[in-house]
């Protein structure tokens, strides 16, 4: 008959980091790889992009109440035009149906997915760093780094 001993606590084994399983989905993707755009990256696109439309002064000659109101009525467009020029600025980017994900509609977050798992040719897509870090520099993301996430089914 074996014996065993209880085990001591005295060698402690650094905890392993926490994997994702990606899997090709016969159907919608339910996984994007990419970088997480907050509503202040949002907002800060948002005036931009109504500068490219409407000119650069547009915004500083409106009332402040006005202009805060036009920035929120420029979120939707503001929403599919970050994709647009992200593709536009890194051709080697692959284009996917499901470009924004909305993460979380209460504080307006959004993933811009880079690869998804709703084909194999998608989800082997290669994205070099550097368009990663031309991504990141482009939409002002400071050190995020790109990761996998779970996408939300609405």
């Amino acid at each position: 008959m074996v014996t065993t001993s209880p085990r001591t606590t005295s060698f402690t084994r650094p905890r392993a980091k926490r994997a994702m399983k990606i899997s090709v989905q016969p159907g919608p993707a339910t996984c994007g790889y990419g970088f997480i755009i907050d509503h202040d990256c949002l907002r800060r696109w948002a005036k931009i992009i109504y500068g490219e439309l409407f000119g650069p002064d547009s915004l500083s000659s409106m009332p402040a109440e006005e202009a805060e109101i036009t920035i929120q009525a420029a979120y939707s467009t503001t929403a599919s035009m970050i994709p647009l020029k992200v593709y536009k600025g890194f051709p080697r980017i692959p284009r996917l149906r499901r470009r924004l994900a909305l993460m979380n509609p209460a504080q307006r977050r959004y993933l811009l997915v880079l690869q998804d798992n709703s084909s194999q040719a998608a989800l082997s897509a290669a994205i070099t760093s550097e368009d990663l870090d031309g991504v990141r520099r482009m939409l002002g993301l400071g050190g995020q780094k790109p990761r996998w996430y779970h996408l939300p089914e609405w």
